[in-house]
């Protein structure tokens, strides 16, 4: 029985997440060499992550003409409209947003809201969809 509405917990809790919206803006990057990437980021876990997490992939972080932007945002802290607390129904609780620029020009972007706290795991699923769509050579 414990198994059971363990199993019901982790079901219902896992389907928190919004699925992954993301948009190819410059196709002629695909299969681009990135050697390098520059990470600015709305808070420091967003950008301790999303450093690590490419680091560990093979990317250098430093100065570059490619610039990862990585957005957190959270409705229950951003929002202070008490009329738009009480009058609107928010599936979640807010987003992450991540936008790959080539020297400021827009390349992809994608974003997943997201129920509960920010975690590390939604950072790496939007960093990971972008190297797969993009065929990132490092």
């Amino acid at each position: 029985m414990k198994n059971i509405f363990l199993a019901l917990l982790i079901f219902l809790f896992a389907g928190c997440d919004g699925k992954i919206i993301k948009n190819v803006y410059n196709k002629s990057q695909i299969g681009a060499k990135i050697e390098s990437i520059e990470i600015v980021a709305t808070d420091e876990f967003s950008k301790e992550i999303s450093q690590q997490f490419l680091k560990e992939h093979g990317f250098f972080i430093k100065e570059s003409p490619y610039s990862l932007r990585v957005e957190y945002r959270n409705y229950a802290q951003t929002c202070n409209n008490p009329l738009s607390k009480t009058s609107s129904d928010y599936a979640y609780d807010g987003f992450v947003k991540i936008t790959l620029f080539y020297k400021n020009s827009r390349v992809y972007a994608s974003q997943r809201d997201f129920k509960g706290e920010i975690s590390e795991r939604l950072i790496i699923s939007l960093i990971e969809s972008m190297i797969d769509d993009l065929e990132l050579e490092k």
